[in-house]
């Protein structure tokens, strides 16, 4: 509750009923009638009091720096626990830790892995949302907190440059929520592993509330932080949960069965499920338990000093089979354990179902996972527009011990077959998400890059080749340059360690990294790596190769970028006449080659050629691809540009807008091909003479460009160099 809010409302109606009194008295000793007193008293209380009055009840607004207003959610906060047992003494604790401190209050829930320190922070956060926080944002920072940190700043509209690191990013949202002003803030921190790690990013005093929550006691030793110990459950809240959740009767047993899993309310939830769903006793369940064999690795992976719960997770995955005979909810369960540690939206898990190879549907296989406290499930069941925003999360214990498991030798599922599953599940979602919608789609792409990373990492022997290439691409078509980069380079390393510096897909990646470079303006290197891999390919495949055309094609572009023109044209001539001799002149690689040339042609200065060679690629492209086609846009776009360079701003400008309101309907309007297209747009009414509209048109794309790109991004500094050169005319 705002008790605040409430106290000062208390106050005002005591000062207006003081006040009421006195002036009733003044005029009764005036010798006022009644009619008169009552009057004259409310017309003096009307205007003393009614201004503050309708301010004290008017809903309280906030003061944020200049920008959209974020959602106040962030992250996926986990719902209310299966029969949560209310743990009064560290709620009191909480609450004192927190009030001691004031509003920007530093606390660490600290206790063993599955003790619900997790739950106890979403129970506050979940209140925090109710009483109209501000933002509440829920980070994962197992690892870390820089990257969920990044993700908020960019969540926040606080990233000013296309070359900001996730540090950086992540610094400059700890100064945003370390100047919060008047606004309520909750940050949470879930499962810190690494102290030193998250304490650079701890908001200052006056800024937001932070709650973490971890195994590691280091953080009793940070100043300013105060340490709130969640043990696990006591035996009296135990046995209250066994008897609430089964419905058996207290007695010995389940007090054998509390202490056979330390108390640990993960364990505790995940034997009661067991129980529930095969009607059993709690004797039963202690025999089935002890039937349960557990090895030094599995106990040194879980990272628990309670081989009990391990047995726990081993009984409750053991005990789907009788309810899911064709292990659907074990191979999801697995499949889960892989991913990202943030869980997955249960969107995704049905829209990619296909890639699973279960034979009973993902409803199911969830329903008997949840049922089996063996997943919890967080966020909203539908936004405002009717979206599913479940997120579906496996305990970070849970998934340790699933995937030990799985990597044995008489796994079922094996490892390897999760492995698949995982990457065909990512194979359906990311061929349905194309790059000319990842504008439109971004948060998809975050999820979607996040899973990819994840099972890179547990699936070091075969690593994702494929959807990691996808997600560079779509990182760097999103204008995310900095992380397509980074993304490039450890997807080359990756294929040659496990194909080999020869192989053609090794090729290929080393070329997707020279383009990666170029298009985030590091035009020597993407030089450099462009004729490595050109020299590169055709030893190996060959001169005629086709990989060797494109090798080409590509090294004149970068030329082209670099000043070198007529090395430019020179290759792109050979290339193109390679393209229309083998692919024909139809073939979209050729009407790219054709479309280069023009360019090159046209930064060498021969003008009438590239306009001639512009507006036969952009009738080609109609023709082939048709008038929405990305390339079919890209193609009448240089072709105004060749009509502006010529000369011809008039005809340029009406291009210009014709391929802008396309590529706002068809990309969407943050796409960068579509800030290009604003960009080129002002150029072109600067040429005719249209200056005011050029400095509006400048000045609308450079907002925009630093919101959706940042203050670094090439195309963000080419617009404000040009307005800059503008404004001093």
């Amino acid at each position: 509750m705002h008790w605040g809010r409430w106290l000062r409302r208390g106050l005002l109606v005591v000062v207006v009923g003081s006040t009421a009194a006195l002036i009733g008295w003044s005029l009764v000793a005036d010798g006022k009638t009644p009619v008169a007193v009552v009057s004259g008293a409310l017309a003096a209380l009307a205007t003393m009091f009614v201004p503050p009055v309708v301010t004290a009840l008017r809903p309280g607004r906030t003061s944020h720096r200049s920008g959209p207003v974020p959602a106040r959610v962030f992250g996926a906060v986990p719902r209310v626990a299966w029969h949560f047992q209310p743990r009064p003494a560290e709620v009191k604790a909480l609450r004192r830790a927190l009030k001691s401190q004031g509003r920007a209050a530093l606390v660490a829930l600290a206790g063993q892995r599955g003790a619900g320190k997790s739950q106890l922070a979403a129970e506050y956060a979940r209140q925090c949302v109710a009483d109209g926080y501000d933002l509440v944002a829920w980070l994962n920072a197992e690892g870390g907190a820089t990257v969920e940190l990044a993700l908020l700043a960019e969540h926040l509209g606080l990233r000013t440059g296309a070359e900001q690191t996730p540090p950086e990013l992540a610094t400059a949202v700890t100064r945003w929520l370390s100047d919060g002003g008047r606004a309520r803030r909750l940050v949470v921190f879930d499962n810190v592993d690494d102290p030193d790690a998250v304490a650079p990013f701890l908001p200052g005093p006056g800024g937001a509330t932070v709650l973490i929550t971890s195994n590691r006691q280091e953080f009793a030793a940070m100043p300013g932080v105060t340490v709130v110990p969640v043990g696990l459950f006591s035996p009296e809240q135990g046995r209250r949960f066994l008897h609430e959740a089964t419905g058996l009767p207290d007695g010995g047993d389940a007090g054998e069965v509390g202490e056979q899993l330390g108390w640990l309310p993960l364990g505790l939830a995940q034997a009661a499920a067991y129980v529930v769903r095969n009607r059993l006793s709690y004797r039963r369940y202690l025999a089935a338990l002890d039937g349960q064999n557990l090895d030094a690795t599995l106990r040194r992976q879980a990272g628990t000093d309670h081989p009990g719960v391990l047995k726990a997770t081993r009984l409750s995955v053991a005990g789907l089979t009788a309810d899911d005979p064709d292990g659907d909810a074990v191979r999801l369960l697995t499949v889960l354990a892989l991913l990202s540690p943030d869980g997955v939206s249960r969107e995704m898990l049905v829209a990619g179902a296909d890639g699973l190879g279960l034979t009973g549907g993902v409803g199911r296989a969830l329903d008997l996972l949840a049922g089996a406290s063996l997943v919890t499930l967080g966020g909203v069941v539908e936004d405002e527009r009717g979206r599913d925003r479940v997120v579906v999360t496996v305990h970070r214990l849970t998934a340790r011990v699933i995937r030990e498991l799985a990597s044995r030798a008489d796994a079922t599922p094996p490892l390897a077959d999760a492995v698949a599953a995982a990457t065909g599940l990512l194979d359906r979602l990311t061929g349905a998400l194309p790059s000319v919608q990842v504008a439109r789609r971004r948060a998809e792409v975050d999820e979607l890059v996040a899973h990819t990373l994840a099972l890179r990492e547990h699936a070091t022997d075969v690593p994702p080749l494929s959807q990691l290439g996808w997600a560079a691409g779509a990182l760097q078509a999103a204008g995310d340059l900095v992380r397509a980069v980074t993304l490039s380079e450890q997807l080359l390393a990756d294929h040659e360690r496990v194909l080999g510096a020869e192989h053609p897909d090794t090729l290929r990646s080393r070329n997707s990294l020279a383009i990666a470079y170029r298009v985030a303006g590091r035009i020597d290197l993407a030089v450099a790596a462009h004729e490595r891999s050109l020299d590169e390919v055709e030893r190996i495949l060959g001169r005629d190769h086709p990989e060797a055309w494109a090798s080409r094609n590509n090294l004149a572009v970068s030329y082209r970028l670099a000043g070198r023109a007529e090395q430019a044209v020179t290759l792109l001539e050979q290339t193109l006449d390679e393209f229309d001799r083998i692919l024909g002149p139809d073939h979209p690689n050729t009407l790219k080659a054709r479309g280069n040339l023009a360019n090159a042609y046209g930064s060498a200065g021969r003008i009438e050629q590239a306009v001639a060679m512009h507006e036969r690629n952009l009738a080609e492209a109609e023709r082939i691809l048709g008038p929405d086609h990305p390339d079919t846009l890209k193609s009448r776009n240089n072709l105004a540009n060749a009509y502006r360079a010529a000369g011809r701003a008039e005809e340029a400008i009406v291009l210009h807008e014709q391929t802008l309101a396309d590529r706002v309907r068809v990309l969407g309007p943050d796409h960068p091909d579509t800030l290009k297209s604003r960009s080129n747009l002002a150029s072109a009414c600067q040429k005719a003479g249209q200056v005011d509209r050029a400095v509006a048109l400048y000045a609308q794309t450079l907002a925009h460009c630093e919101r959706v790109l940042g203050h670094d991004h090439p195309l963000t500094g080419t617009v404000r160099r040009r307005l800059t050169r503008l404004g001093r005319r």
